[in-house]
């Protein structure tokens, strides 16, 4: 990687030019870039992980009907259409520069709404691509390309997750994007760019969703899944209770947290319970009213957070900064234990 190069990854990585910005100024040199793949740090990064999970880059959420959904969570917490093919589309909220991302893709008939996998913005990912394969076959772990920025793999549960590049992508990508810079790859982004001028957009009546509050991670195992997101992803418990009821661990990570719990279902695989958005101004009553006023009968999760379910039917939470710790330092892990009860 040549100085012009090592500039550029960096800006790129810190937010300061963005991807189409970047592709076109870093042209043909991307091949070279990519392979080459940055430093290799030998033993894992200085704050515990073996690289460093910054954020939630997306959920990609299976609907039934992805313009109902799509509506839903522009008009309620103010998400921005970002892409949007006419089959699926990615809604995106907080920091513009590196924006969170609900990418709401088609499921299967009959099925019901799901989170199919997670993907966590990797800090310096294009610098660390290399490194983090060699970590996979050391650990005989099995994975394949997201696009040229990500790899899809299974977390120690079984549950798909993906390693990208802090600026993500888009739904549907990974196929014809394996080179960025490719007239694949960027005849599949236009289709879904072409038409944003018709998107629907907030009416500012409803929240303005700043970051995922927290997401519940249910597992066969949770000790084991902690222990990978820590010793993987750098994250930091800050509540644990091993025993039922209400076993869980609470990792954090930038402005997200994750919620490991355990699986109820018959086969114990893993699955996500529910996802939670932290919003600008939380105000409890506010939001209370606001809820109510729009048909919903929101149930309280502490002093802190309101919880609906979504158009597909899927439980969804409406936050404040903070829940997650409050959670785990006042209420015992669970709303119901808070001092003065659940909306307590």
């Amino acid at each position: 990687m040549d100085r012009h190069q090592a500039r550029l990854l960096k800006a790129f990585e810190g937010g300061r030019v963005d991807r189409r910005r970047f592709m076109k100024a870093l042209g043909a040199g991307i091949a070279t870039l990519a392979g080459c793949g940055g430093p290799r740090l030998a033993g894992p990064d200085a704050d515990g992980g073996f690289t460093r999970a910054t954020a939630v880059n997306h959920l990609s959420y299976s609907v039934s009907d992805y313009a109902r959904a799509r509506d839903f969570y522009v008009e309620m917490l103010g998400m921005k259409v970002a892409w949007d093919d006419g089959r699926r589309c990615s809604v995106e909220f907080g920091d513009p520069k590196k924006p969170e991302a609900l990418y709401l893709v088609p499921g299967k008939p009959g099925e019901r709404a799901n989170v199919s996998h997670i993907g966590y913005s990797i800090d310096n990912f294009m610098a660390h691509k290399d490194r983090l394969a060699a970590e996979f076959k050391r650990r005989n772990m099995e994975f394949r390309g997201d696009t040229e920025w990500g790899w899809t793999l299974n977390d120690a549960s079984g549950y798909m997750i993906h390693f990208i590049s802090e600026t993500g992508i888009f739904p549907g990508a990974a196929e014809p994007c394996a080179v960025m810079i490719s007239e694949k790859c960027k005849a599949a982004e236009a289709v879904g760019l072409r038409n944003l001028a018709q998107a629907p957009k907030p009416s500012g009546k409803g929240f303005k969703a700043t970051a995922f509050s927290h997401i519940v991670l249910c597992v066969p195992d949770i000790i084991q899944a902690r222990d990978f997101y820590q010793q993987m992803f750098g994250m930091r418990p800050f509540y644990y209770k091993p025993d039922e009821p209400n076993a869980q661990a609470m990792l954090r990570f930038g402005n997200n947290t994750l919620y490991l719990r355990n699986s109820r279902r018959p086969d114990r695989k893993p699955y996500v319970d529910h996802f939670a958005f932290e919003i600008e101004n939380y105000d409890q009553d506010r939001v209370e009213a606001e809820l109510k006023r729009r048909g919903y009968n929101p149930v309280p999760d502490s002093k802190l957070g309101w919880t609906i379910q979504d158009p597909e039917g899927t439980r969804i939470e409406i936050a404040g900064k903070g829940l997650p710790e409050y959670i785990g330092t006042h209420c015992k892990g669970r709303a119901a234990d808070c001092p003065g009860g659940p909306r307590g």
